[in-house]
């Protein structure tokens, strides 16, 4: 395998809490079963991502066809109290050093333009060769269409690609298009994953 680009997804890998973890701290607040918030979730994820719905607007949306709207003022609330900005810095510190080693290292996230500036104004654009944002492109992950022109930006084929993601529906649709894909769960387990995968670090 002979790959020439690592790339990373946002929340939950590099920074904020996990997408299972984010899902069980939801579920548990509005006393749902997982399965049934993921239908929903992704039923309608795309319309904040691509900038047709504000955030509140996009959790009302949600509690609504989830029948729990009753519940939607500690969600938001829940929402805008989430470390979602506070980067993991030792994360930051394996792209420097995978950039060290001679490798491409990219964002790839499903956010809106805010997010888009933010990413710029904080810095943390700077890590990377490429910051990707939904909002910008027009395309969501797990649509193939996002992977596709996050490998063509990044100026790599798609099988020379590892992808890091917390989310396993979007890693499915990126092995589909061609990237190698990692879950990620914790620092550790993914320097082992990365190692396996043959990447210098």
């Amino acid at each position: 395998m002979n790959f020439k680009a690592i790339g990373f997804d946002y929340g939950g890998v590099i920074a904020g809490v996990s997408g299972p973890e984010f899902k069980k701290r939801i579920t548990s607040l509005l006393g749902i079963e997982i399965k049934t918030f993921e239908n929903v979730y992704f039923k309608f994820n795309h319309l904040i991502n691509s900038n047709s719905l504000s955030e509140e607007d996009f959790w009302m949306k949600i509690c609504e066809e989830l029948g729990v709207s009753d519940k939607c003022a500690d969600l938001i609330k829940f929402i805008k109290e989430l470390p979602r900005y506070k980067i993991n810095e030792k994360m930051i510190e394996l792209v420097d050093k995978l950039r060290g080693n001679g490798y491409k290292t990219g964002l790839l996230s499903n956010n809106d333009l805010s997010a888009a500036t933010q990413f710029k104004k904080t810095g943390l654009a700077n890590h990377f060769n490429i910051v990707v944002v939904s909002a910008e492109i027009g395309f969501s992950k797990p649509h193939p269409k996002a992977f596709e022109i996050f490998a063509e930006q990044l100026g790599v084929t798609t099988d020379e690609l590892v992808y890091i993601d917390d989310s396993e529906r979007n890693l499915a649709a990126a092995k589909e298009v061609g990237f190698y894909p990692i879950l990620f769960t914790d620092y550790e387990s993914l320097l082992d994953s990365l190692k396996t995968a043959g990447i210098n670090i």
